[in-house]
């Protein structure tokens, strides 16, 4: 029988309850194992390094954001069946600030072996001077010849960013053959809207995409991106 490891989602107080209930009837309806963690104090970072330093967790570790959910149990398992032939499984993004040119596999939604990380010299996750969150696994992997097995962006209802040469994300973004969701911008009200909306799509097998164009056209100026899709696509063609 395919493992099914727990997804692994960290939060802090500022995230709206609706929210944590859409994520887990979503995980729920598509019957993802998922623990949602509270831990106002760590870091992002510092909270992966305590999930992979404990040993009594899944030897497969999957993390997801909290505003992130696969849109089908077969998303989920491609993943997972990624992680267990030895792959840096997850979605991909760059780090625009740092590096713009790079495309890794981020902790919105990843996974990788336990025992990969330990033979990668069991790095911190942390950010540094030219990698985000995790960037590091891609880092090494790539190294060393390690399988990065990156699922891409297929559109975004608000793009905001530019993905190296490889399209555009930004908010309310769907992944691979709607295989992933993630939000972004989970901090403000009318995208927590959009994200309870998707989760009900997701649920019902329909996607009102009038609907969630509406509500990120309603979104607040902050929440819809500093770059329009004209600057972005002139940024792609240099």
């Amino acid at each position: 029988m395919p493992s099914r490891p727990t997804v692994h989602s960290f939060y802090r107080y500022n995230i709206e309850p609706a929210m944590l209930e859409a994520q887990r009837r979503v995980f729920a309806h598509f019957d993802v194992p998922l623990r949602q963690w509270r831990d106002d104090k760590a870091k992002h970072a510092g909270w992966i390094d305590a999930l992979l330093a404990d040993d009594s967790l899944d030897d497969i570790v999957v993390i997801a954001d909290i505003d992130a959910f696969p849109l089908s149990h077969d998303a989920y398992a491609g993943l997972v069946a990624a992680a267990e032939r030895g792959a840096i499984a997850g979605l991909a993004q760059t780090t625009n600030d740092k590096s713009p040119d790079k495309i890794f596999a981020a902790p919105m939604f990843m996974a990788f072996r336990r025992d990969v990380w330990r033979d990668f010299g069991a790095p911190s996750l942390f950010p540094y001077d030219t990698g985000d969150v995790a960037q590091i696994m891609t880092d090494i992997a790539e190294a060393r010849g390690v399988e990065v097995a990156l699922t891409y962006p297929s559109f975004a209802l608000r793009p905001i960013w530019a993905l190296a040469d490889r399209g555009v994300y930004g908010t309310g973004t769907f992944y691979g053959d709607m295989e992933f969701f993630h939000l972004y911008q989970a901090r403000h009200v009318n995208t927590v809207d959009l994200f309870c909306a998707v989760a009900e799509g997701a649920i019902a097998g329909r996607h009102d995409w009038a609907r969630y164009l509406e509500m990120i056209e309603d979104a607040p100026p902050e929440a819809k991106g500093g770059r329009s899709l004209r600057q972005i696509i002139r940024k792609l063609r240099g």
